[in-house]
């Protein structure tokens, strides 16, 4: 393994990264920007961890945060609803509140299964009074084979991949780096 490849991996290889992981998982479901995949791959990747267990993991704690966010919608909606009816918006919230109840399954799915921000979905389900069983029973299916395909796939290949980093590495960061700040732009 590369030096910078090989210290990232073993950052994981430690008793703390399971809780770690966790935490990742149920923060990033409300506001964190990082997704728990991070953790996840090289996690399996140190073999010190079952993928099973560490999908599961991260499924948990992800839609417990979920959760979390489905409700800080449902108490956010009492403060932006006034603002929406004081800028003039309310018909239009109305209207994306009826696209939403009726296409909510399948963007909450698309939301939890993707890389699409579910932060922003689960605040949202809360503030458009999404069914709460539905909402869970989504996130759990979305975020679940979501965290099981990477989880297999990482397991799978995890040789492959290590070799493709390996090589790789450097210059996927100085490229990411590099469309990073042609979109602040």
């Amino acid at each position: 393994m590369s030096d910078i490849f090989s210290k990232y991996v073993n950052m994981f290889n430690n008793s703390s990264s399971r809780f770690f992981l966790g935490l990742i998982s149920f923060i990033e479901s409300i506001f964190f920007p990082i997704p728990p995949d991070v953790l996840l791959i090289p996690m399996i990747i140190t073999e010190r961890f079952k993928w099973f267990n560490l999908a599961l993991l991260t499924t948990i704690f992800s839609v417990l945060g979920g959760i979390v966010g489905y409700y800080l919608g449902i108490a956010l909606i009492d403060y932006v609803l006034p603002y929406i009816t004081k800028f003039g918006y309310l018909i239009e919230f109305n209207q994306a509140k009826e696209i939403f109840l009726e296409y909510g399954v399948l963007v909450l799915f698309i939301a939890s299964f993707t890389p699409i921000p579910y932060k922003i979905f689960t605040i949202t389900a809360g503030m458009m009074s999404v069914n709460f069983i539905l909402f869970i029973l989504i996130s759990f299916i979305g975020r679940g084979l979501r965290f099981f395909l990477i989880g297999y796939l990482t397991d799978r290949y995890k040789k492959d991949i290590t070799i493709y980093l390996n090589q790789y590495l450097l210059p996927i960061l100085f490229i990411s780096i590099i469309i990073f700040f042609l979109f602040k732009l």
